[in-house]
C-alpha cells in the first residue's frame, strides 16, 4: 500500500486542499487498477479551519506521515504562521529525511523551505516571493517545478487548477496506470504534463 499524505493547517486553502485530495481519493477507489493507494489528511489537529471559513474534520496526528511515501503541502493564507508551527516543521523535515516524496502546492512552498529542504527551484504565488524568501535561497520560479527535492507549483495562471494539476503529479509518481482513468473521471480532456 502506498500511502500519500496531505498537511492540514488552521487555514490552509480549501481548493488547494481538495483539488488534491479529489484525484487521489478516485485512484484510491480504482477498481480497474487496484493502485493500492490511500490517501490521509494529517495535521496538528484533527479539526481545522480553512482559509475561506469552512470548518474540517478528519486529520490524522502527524505521526502518521512515518508511513507516507509522498507528502502534499497545500497553500493557504495560514502558510505563514503554519511556517512557524515547530511541530509541523518537525514532521515535514523528519519526512524529508525519510526518503518522502515532496509536493507543494503554492504557498505550501513556505513549510517546506521553512523546515530546512533546500530545493534548487521552487515555484510559488507571485506575491508571496518575499515571503519565501526569508526561508531560502533557491531560485523562485513560476508555473510547475520539478526539482530532485521538490515538485512545487504556483506563480502562473494554469489551464487547470494548480491543485489538481499537482495531484496528476503525484500520481504520475505513484500509479500511473490511473492516470487516464482519473481523468476521464473527472472528464478532463488531458491532465497538465
Amino acid at each position: 500500500m502506498t500511502r500519500v499524505g496531505i498537511l492540514t493547517y488552521e487555514g490552509v486553502d480549501e481548493l488547494d486542499l481538495v483539488g488534491v485530495f479529489g484525484p487521489l481519493s478516485k485512484a484510491a477507489q480504482c477498481s480497474e487498477h487496484r493502485a493500492r493507494l490511500e490517501v490521509v489528511l494529517t495535521g496538528p489537529q484533527p479539526v481545522f479551519l480553512g482559509s475561506g471559513g469552512i470548518r474540517m474534520d478528519g486529520a490524522t496526528p502527524l505521526e502518521e506521515l512515518r508511513t507516507c511515501a509522498a507528502l502534499v503541502v497545500p497553500g493557504g493564507r495560514g502558510a505563514e504562521h503554519a511556517a512557524a508551527n515547530t511541530t509541523v516543521l518537525n514532521a515535514v523535515r523528519r519526512a524529508a529525511e525519510r526518503g518522502t516524496a515532496l509536493f507543494t502546492v503554492c504557498t505550501g512552498a513556505l513549510l517546506v523551505a521553512a523546515a530546512g529542504i533546500r530545493p534548487g527551484r521552487i515555484a510559488v504565488h507571485g506575491n508571496k516571493h518575499h515571503a519565501l524568501r526569508a526561508f531560502t535561497s533557491a531560485e523562485i520560479a513560476h508555473g510547475l517545478v520539478r526539482d530532485p527535492e521538490l515538485v512545487s507549483i504556483g506563480g502562473h495562471p494554469s489551464p487547470g487548477l494548480k491543485s489538481v494539476d499537482m495531484a496528476f503529479e503525484v500520481l504520475r509518481q505513484f500509479a500511473p496506470e490511473c492516470v487516464p482513468c482519473v481523468a476521464g473521471r473527472m472528464e478532463l480532456i488531458s491532465p497538465v504534463n
